[in-house]
């Protein structure tokens, strides 16, 4: 061969794999319309939540860096809100042709505000597994 190339050594068939679990999961947000919070007085639409924090999708680039704390955010569920909520900018992503995504984590949650976030986290989980279960229309 004529170019680099990388070379790979079996795994022993006795050698343990490292095991991948991922302690907090996110549940994408369907109804954007209903589910969205507001930083900064503005509105954004949630792309996904989990009980440690949630991700949006926004236009500009330069609306959010990472490590930026932003704080006095309000979280809305359908007619519920959640008030005086902080958190930090821990991920920014895009895609090509694609908006800029930005996954924020709570920061000092008080114990009912979480156990809150907890419940409309279960909650729509259990919406998109039944959903996933429901018998499809055929025709």
């Amino acid at each position: 061969m004529n170019s680099q190339s990388i070379e790979f050594d079996r795994v022993k068939k006795d050698s343990p794999l490292p095991k991948i679990v991922r302690k907090s999961f996110r549940i994408p947000v369907e109804d954007q319309i209903n589910i969205w919070i507001k930083i900064n007085h503005t509105p954004y639409p949630v792309q996904d939540i989990g009980i440690d924090g949630l991700s949006i999708a926004v236009k500009d680039s330069l609306t959010f860096f990472v490590d930026q704390n932003v704080s006095n955010c309000e979280l809305h569920y359908f007619d519920a809100a959640l008030q005086n909520l902080n958190g930090r900018i821990v991920h920014i992503s895009a895609a090509v042709g694609q908006d800029w995504k930005y996954g924020i984590q709570w920061e000092g949650l008080e114990k009912a505000v979480s156990d809150r976030i907890l419940s409309i986290v279960c909650e729509m989980k259990a919406q998109l597994l039944k959903k996933d279960q429901d018998p499809v229309d055929t025709i």
